[in-house]
């Protein structure tokens, strides 16, 4: 789960910033309790997109889509099983969205 925009801390109250954070420690716990946790964290804002022969001070956002915030990994039995998952994130109500991926598996090498 790619997660994408969402209202900064700093537009928030703090009273709304700690409903969130209890928000997303009753979401992690429940994806941790029912095993699909696997791993996951904020990004810092910022970085640097590299392509070829050229390096950007940036990391590449879409005022679309809004930028990466964060990540999740989870454990699921489909994509559709994970999209169910995505849907209870704090994310969404924080007027951000998921982009659910599938990690391709690699060959041994």
């Amino acid at each position: 789960m790619l997660l994408r925009g969402g209202k900064p801390a700093s537009a928030k109250t703090e009273a709304e910033n700690k409903a969130e954070m209890q928000a997303w420690g009753a979401y992690m716990g429940g994806l941790m309790q029912n095993g699909s946790m696997v791993g996951g964290l904020p990004l810092v804002g910022g970085g640097k997109t590299v392509s070829a022969g050229h390096v950007s001070d940036e990391a590449v956002t879409s005022a679309k889509e809004g930028i990466v915030g964060g990540y999740l990994i989870v454990k699921a039995e489909s994509l559709d099983h994970a999209t169910e998952l995505a849907k209870g994130c704090p994310h969404i109500a924080n007027e951000g969205n998921i982009e659910v991926r599938e990690i391709a598996p690699m060959p041994a090498m």
